[in-house]
């Protein structure tokens, strides 16, 4: 019983440091006058906390203390009063407390309080269904994929047990970026030891975060707050693998949640209307891709190359101040990767080599008929990216005069990328479909939800009452 409540108190102590971590990084990140609500700061504020927590032991690794609970959660916790403060006086406490009573209140109640129809009971109660679901299957099973255990699982315990970033024993794509193993030890932290079964509580976070970003994202963009909630439940529930992500311990959940993050912001600033401060907001966002995975950087790279050619093709008053604004946040978010290009420079490892050969012209044709074939396979996204495809053909020609370009570049320039990192893959003509087989499905699911955002075209309030809050 006392090692069970010590193993619940520490989840319970160590998720909260995520979000308060992130909460103090988002005081000083945004200026008072900022009108991001309280179910945008609370989905955007665990992204961040995840993100400093894990580049802090990543600089304690670098100046060679020694990690501890203390001299990692330590600092954000005395950072932490100050920002409360400061919170409170903008009054966002006030605000992000009657938000959470409310968005509690409404879990409870199935919406009763707040007037939810029936449509919306439904699409409420799916999502909590979900993430319960995810939660119940992380916590109750030990790790057991290959990658979780051979990757990610191995890195977090070699991390816990040397009380830094040792990599020097084992070889386990060593010079991958250290996001996910690093969060696993820090909450190793918290539990007083090693425990492969609620260290995972920590991934259904991650999905429960992206749902209330894409909600919050939708209902920016003027979507009703029915269509918001049924279009989110529409993207959790179609195929199994956004909710089997739910409780692996893979990086490619948390590398979804900064990849629409990222996007979103940029899709709401290129429609002006991104509230104050969120351009700082985005390049964090960007260092937490290129933090996550080695694909990280190049999902940057296309988003900026999309929203760059929306500028140019659309030219909106000031374009020439937003194209320099956009090079500030691709110099940001490059700037977030020279601490571990340094690192693994240090330590005379090369990225990419067991991912990029030549090319490959039969592997591109292949993997390009694969993805096609992925797009459509019930298994995989369900109805989901027919339904995206449709949104983007129903928008006719009419998608080129308005930021929605920036989505439909965003999808082809992603699709073009996955058929390309096949033509590239260093495999036999035997391995390739098995390779292509096992990493499809992920590649589709790190920008499956940023695309979904087209749904806000077809959904959005004509009569323009719908409101973020």
């Amino acid at each position: 019983m006392t090692e069970t409540m010590r193993l619940v108190l520490g989840t319970v102590i160590g998720l909260s440091s995520l979000e308060i971590a992130g909460y103090t990084l988002l005081v000083w990140l945004l200026p008072p006058r900022s009108l991001f609500n309280s179910l945008e700061r609370l989905s955007l504020a665990f992204g961040l906390g995840c993100l400093g927590l894990t580049w802090w032991m990543l600089l304690l690794s670098l100046i060679q203390v020694p990690f501890s609970v203390g001299k990692i959660a330590g600092p954000w916790l005395v950072l932490a009063v100050p920002a409360v403060y400061c919170a409170w006086r903008r009054g966002w406490v006030q605000d992000d407390c009657r938000g959470l009573y409310v968005l509690g209140k409404n879990i409870l109640t199935l919406g009763r309080g707040a007037n939810f129809s029936r449509f919306e009971q439904v699409g409420l109660l799916l999502l909590i269904g979900v993430l319960a679901f995810g939660f119940l299957r992380a916590t109750l099973y030990p790790l057991w994929e290959w990658d979780a255990l051979s990757t990610w699982g191995l890195k977090a315990k070699a991390f816990y047990l040397g009380q830094k970033i040792e990599l020097t024993r084992f070889e386990a794509h060593n010079y991958y970026p250290n996001l996910v193993p690093l969060l696993m030890a820090y909450l190793y932290y918290w539990f007083g030891g090693v425990s492969d079964y609620v260290v995972r509580a920590v991934f259904p976070c991650w999905g429960g975060a992206i749902f209330l970003l894409f909600y919050s994202l939708l209902r920016r963009l003027e979507v009703r707050r029915s269509m918001a909630l049924g279009a989110t439940a529409f993207l959790a529930l179609n195929g199994a693998t956004l909710v089997t992500h739910l409780f692996l311990a893979y990086a490619d959940l948390a590398l979804t949640y900064y990849h629409l993050a990222v996007a979103g912001l940029l899709y709401l600033w290129l429609q002006d209307q991104l509230p104050a401060g969120g351009l700082g907001l985005i390049i964090c966002m960007s260092g937490g891709l290129s933090w996550c995975k080695y694909e990280g950087w190049p999902l940057m790279l296309i988003i900026l190359l999309a929203a760059g050619l929306t500028l140019l093709w659309l030219r909106p008053p000031q374009w020439p101040r937003k194209m320099f604004s956009l090079a500030l946040m691709g110099l940001g978010g490059w700037l977030f990767t020279l601490p571990w290009n340094w690192f693994i420079a240090r330590h005379g490892m090369t990225a990419g080599v067991d991912h990029l050969g030549g090319f490959y012209p039969q592997q591109l044709f292949q993997g390009t008929w694969q993805l096609i074939k992925a797009l459509i396979w019930i298994p995989y996204f369900g109805l989901l990216w027919p339904t995206i495809c449709a949104s983007f053909v129903l928008s006719g020609w009419g998608i080129g005069r308005t930021p929605t370009l920036f989505l439909a570049l965003l999808s082809a320039g992603n699709l073009a990328a996955v058929a390309l990192g096949y033509a590239l893959a260093p495999t036999s003509p035997a391995e390739f479909p098995l390779y292509v087989r096992a990493t499809i499905d992920r590649l589709l699911l790190h920008f499956t939800p940023a695309c979904g955002l087209i749904f806000a075209a077809a959904l959005k309030n004509k009569d323009g009452t719908s409101s973020p809050q």
